[in-house]
């Protein structure tokens, strides 16, 4: 399966109390422009027969409106009262997961990507999930005694912040400055920042990664490689993406309807999925991003294992390998709608 497995005394003792465990709670996280959509739609669509299967899924729908309502806002505007929702989210979320164990749910998937934080923020603050250790912190109260696995998506740079843009623009933000791309090409955060942050907050869960580029549009596959079953899944919906990429076409015309002349320069009004970084922009993030994929393989100093390839196939040369990912993945954009802020309402999946 290509999977490392350089894991620390804590993380191996974890996985043997796992296996006598009653129940495995799993935390998919996303990350944002990595499939998240399109695997929660997934998972409705078949949540009757993956109950049958002893595999449970708790979703936005629910979760931003229920069990997390107090614990998806931004850290740095927590009141007293917000405290007060939090802890009370928190109690929710043990007494329905103690709940799921005593029906005998084999599997509870939590799948909520602003779990880590909201794509606009990251935008606004043009960076990669501020403030990640602190809003996990959060969430200890909540699964630190029951999360045995945590799943994280990756994604190359250049692609991951285009989409992220793309659906600023189509939601009324301004196209990006010169400026804007520039320190988004030199914001010094990183996937491996991420994955060590979740590691120091979950020290005793198995961590997960995978590139987007391996496992885009396979939500069983993925499902499978998190849960570890070897059951035939359902394929309901498998293959129906959700949320892709905005179109340089459909961007270019929105632009034009709002009369932005000045920013019509950054589209060519093609079919091909919009790209806002030029040439160099993008050999620098594609860099950075082969940086991360080389440290997760060589073990990702024992905080995580890296899914390389689901398939058994493995992976060659970093390089060519983002190369042809990147040039599949922007073959064919569709239309989608965005789906992050904390206090927007809640995805409509199924």
């Amino acid at each position: 399966m290509g999977v490392q497995y350089q894991l620390r005394p804590a993380v191996w003792t974890a996985l043997y109390h796992k296996a006598c465990a009653a129940m495995d709670v799993i935390l998919h996280l996303g990350s944002h422009r990595t499939g998240t959509t399109t695997f929660q739609s997934y998972l409705a669509n078949n949540e009757a027969m993956l109950k049958r299967l002893g595999i449970v899924s708790w979703r936005p729908k629910r979760l931003r409106k229920g069990m997390m309502s107090g614990l998806l806002g931004r850290p740095d505007q927590i009141t007293a009262h917000g405290f007060k929702r939090a802890q009370r989210s928190c109690g929710l979320i043990r007494m329905e997961t103690d709940r799921m164990a005593k029906l005998g749910v084999e599997h509870l998937i939590v799948s909520e990507e602003n779990m880590i934080g909201a794509m606009r923020n990251n935008l606004r603050h043009e960076r990669l999930y501020p403030g990640l250790a602190t809003r996990m912190e959060r969430f200890r109260g909540a699964f630190a005694d029951t999360c045995t696995r945590i799943v994280l998506a990756v994604r190359s740079y250049d692609e991951y912040w285009a989409s992220g843009l793309g659906y600023a623009v189509a939601a009324g933000q301004s196209v990006p400055s010169n400026g804007q791309l520039d320190r988004l090409v030199t914001q010094p955060r990183r996937w491996r920042h991420l994955v060590t942050e979740l590691s120091d907050a979950f020290p005793a869960a198995h961590i997960m990664v995978w590139p987007f580029e391996a496992l885009a549009g396979q939500p069983e596959k993925q499902l499978r490689l998190m849960t570890g079953t070897n059951a035939p899944l359902p394929l309901k919906g498998a293959r129906a993406w959700h949320n892709k990429g905005q179109s340089d076409a459909d961007l270019h015309a929105l632009v034009a309807e709002r009369g932005e002349e000045a920013a019509m320069t950054r589209f060519t009004g093609d079919d091909s999925r919009w790209m806002p970084f030029d040439a160099a922009q993008r050999m620098a993030l594609r860099a950075q991003y082969v940086s991360d994929i080389r440290w997760l393989k060589n073990g990702a100093d024992g905080c995580a294992s890296f899914i390389q390839s689901p398939d058994a196939t493995k992976l060659t040369e970093e390089d060519q390998w983002l190369a042809d990912a990147a040039k599949e993945q922007r073959a064919g954009p569709t239309r989608g709608h965005i789906h992050d802020g904390e206090e927007s309402p809640p995805r409509q999946v199924g």
